[in-house]
């Protein structure tokens, strides 16, 4: 059954590097879905509170950062902002101040309202986070839960990103997974009907290849 008050929307968790983003957009395509990432949101924010020198565990102060941002972004939603280059909002600060960030139960209320307000919008919607169809959209039309073992994430980050030690973002790839994993507001867990994926030794296209199955098997069709 489609999210109450949306046609579509196909919900994509799981932790950093599993494959969501590659996977999502390459859905997007397939069946016009429209796409977002809602953990970018998150990286807004704490990259503002880095340049503003706010101390990303003040969570007053973060709140009312988010709060400026959404107001001073309101014609174009800070979801969709486009005045943040993606190597910034990807920097290791910002990799290390987002999970504190993304905890403080205030601010995701905020991202998770303003998730439900744009997919509102929206016919048929892909969207890739770590809460999208636990706390979100509980009765997404359908739901993956992407996974890969933290090596096989850390060595795909240090090929995209091409600037950190492996070692580094391995350790960076283990404490993020336990911060999401361990928190109390919308930690990272699969949905007990999410469709689980281990993308450790699959490749692309057999990714795809499953997820669009189980797309169309809850009726979507394929964009021709």
């Amino acid at each position: 059954m489609p999210e109450q008050g949306f046609a579509t929307v196909v919900a994509v968790d799981g932790p950093a590097a599993a494959g969501k983003t590659t996977t999502c957009l390459a859905l997007a395509r397939s069946f016009d879905l429209r796409y977002l990432e809602s953990g970018r949101t998150y990286r807004i924010i704490a990259f503002e509170a880095l340049q503003r020198e706010i101390p990303v565990d003040n969570t007053g102060k973060i709140t009312g950062l988010c709060d400026e941002l959404i107001t001073e972004s309101r014609s174009e939603s800070l979801l969709t902002s486009e005045r943040y280059a993606p190597e910034k909002l990807r920097a290791a600060p910002v990799n290390v101040a987002v999970s504190t960030v993304a905890k403080i139960a205030e601010v995701r209320q905020r991202v998770t309202s303003l998730i439900r307000l744009w997919a509102g919008a929206q016919t048929r919607c892909v969207i890739e986070g770590r809460d999208i169809g636990t706390a979100i959209f509980p009765a997404a039309t359908v739901k993956f839960y992407l996974t890969a073992r933290p090596e096989i994430r850390a060595m795909r980050r240090v090929r995209q990103e091409r600037a950190a030690s492996y070692e580094n973002v391995l350790n960076d790839v283990i404490r993020r997974d336990a911060a999401d994993m361990s928190r109390t507001v919308s930690p990272l867990v699969a949905a007990e009907d999410a469709i689980r994926i281990d993308t450790s030794e699959l490749s692309l296209v057999e990714v795809l290849s499953r997820m669009s199955s189980a797309c169309r098997n809850r009726g979507l069709e394929i964009n021709r």
